[in-house]
């Protein structure tokens, strides 16, 4: 991921032209929550960095931020770092966007609302939510996350979701599903450039 400090951003924009004031902050387990950042860091030429406690004060530096992170339980991976900082990092007047990336139905205005509402992002105006299909592989699950997926496909997701979107979660899990795709991007990348 590209540097995120004041005056790297500031020369490469005077540098390329660009004119897309945004940063990329990625938080993930597998490794698709990061493809994503980096096809959005290319087409966009921004900033982006992996998520890191310490280093996450560098969005205030920013117009528009773009969270992206697997979603696990419901939940966006470390979104609620943000949510804890938002006073501290001057969030308020910027543009965010929160990309959850989870094997759930995008289309499904049931899981899209759930998500948004467990993730913090349906009371606040200045908030794009967007979910991008994501990829599971079982096989390739650490030890930990064995035992979890076994309780989330034998019933847990229930817990969680809607059944109709409980179902197909489960159905995708136990299938190795892989929705990644580039194109998926694109209503966030227009958003993007909408309020730039």
């Amino acid at each position: 991921m590209k540097n995120p400090n004041r005056q790297a951003r500031q020369n490469r924009r005077a540098e390329t032209g660009d004119s897309v004031d945004t940063i990329v902050v990625c938080s993930g387990r597998s490794g698709t929550a990061m493809q994503y950042a980096k096809w959005l860091m290319e087409t966009l030429n921004c900033d982006g960095m992996e998520y890191n406690k310490k280093n996450l004060g560098y969005v205030s530096m920013y117009k528009n931020v773009v969270y992206i992170g697997a979603v696990r339980n419901g939940d966006i991976h470390m979104l609620n770092m943000l949510w804890q900082n938002y006073n501290n990092f001057g969030l308020d007047g910027r543009n965010l966007f929160i990309c959850g990336v989870g094997i759930g139905d995008a289309e499904s205005w049931s899981y899209f609302r759930l998500l948004r509402r467990r993730n913090g992002c349906e009371d606040q105006s200045n908030v794009n939510f967007f979910i991008l299909p994501g990829r599971i592989r079982k096989d390739r699950l650490k030890m930990l996350d064995r035992s979890l997926f076994k309780d989330f496909v034998t019933g847990g997701a229930y817990g969680i979701y809607d059944k109709d979107d409980a179902d197909l979660i489960i159905q995708r899990a136990e299938n190795n599903y892989d929705g990644v795709s580039r194109d998926a991007l694109e209503p966030v990348i227009k958003r993007i450039l909408e309020l730039n």
